[in-house]
């Protein structure tokens, strides 16, 4: 990315980006909401035009949308009275990459059943979360760009998602995260970019050790769901990877 820009009604929601991102790699996207990660996500993929500037893939510009390529990007859209394995099969049937094997196999990978055949409107949160990483797997893409992936997830569903992650960055992937867990970013990523205000700060490489102890901007809704409790505190520290709560 070079000299990145995107710009509103003379608003600016993205200034001056520039990143070299790196097959076998993950690199974690951090800061408040509205800092310009979904922004940046959008603008990557496509799905928003920039202003100005210059996306290269494998040395070429990319002009239109990103090719051969996984996501999450805000609430993914489904066909709510159809199953699971149904909503995948109707976006397979565009490109024709992922057959019925790999289909079943992707909703394996993120504990749903492929012979179930209860609807997704009837789907919990966290079941729609399980289908929405099964989508993004879905064609065994080259990319992944992968917004609050995790958000939703009980702790052992996030456990087994982190794996798959993790899995693909072996396989020489690029992963793209954002999220506003620090043990997210802590476990998962090789270099973390902070954001805000539509600028992306100076990198911070070995995330594990330098994320800071207390994030503010954790979204406590999206905690009460990760954490399964009644009341979720505004500070949240990480000491040895662990949690203690401050009121």
């Amino acid at each position: 990315m070079n000299n990145i820009n995107k710009t509103i009604k003379g608003v600016s929601l993205l200034t001056d980006i520039n990143l070299a991102l790196e097959s076998g790699h993950i690199y974690g996207f951090v800061g408040d909401n509205g800092s310009g990660k979904t922004v940046l996500f959008k603008v990557l993929l496509g799905l928003m035009h920039k202003t100005s500037g210059t996306i290269l893939v494998d040395g070429r510009e990319q002009k239109d949308l990103m090719q051969d390529v996984g996501f999450i990007i805000e609430r993914p859209e489904y066909i709510p009275y159809y199953s699971a394995k149904k909503n995948l099969e109707i976006i397979a049937a565009y490109r024709k990459v992922a057959d019925d094997q790999r289909i079943c196999t992707v909703l394996e990978m993120f504990g749903l059943d492929p012979s179930d055949k209860k609807a997704v409107g009837k789907y919990s949160l966290g079941m729609k979360q399980k289908l929405a990483l099964s989508m993004a797997f879905l064609e065994d893409p080259k990319v992944l760009i992968l917004d609050e992936p995790l958000s939703a997830l009980d702790a052992d569903s996030v456990q087994e998602a982190r794996k798959r992650i993790l899995e693909e960055k072996e396989r020489g992937k690029l992963v793209l995260i954002a999220s506003h867990y620090p043990e997210d970013i802590q476990s998962l990523c090789d270099k973390v970019y902070w954001m805000k205000n539509g600028h992306v700060l100076p990198s911070k490489e070995n995330v594990r050790s330098e994320v800071p102890d207390t994030i503010n901007s954790i979204d406590n809704k999206h905690n009460r769901e990760r954490m399964n409790v009644q009341e979720v505190p505004d500070t949240i520290n990480l000491e040895d990877k662990g949690r203690r709560v401050e009121k």
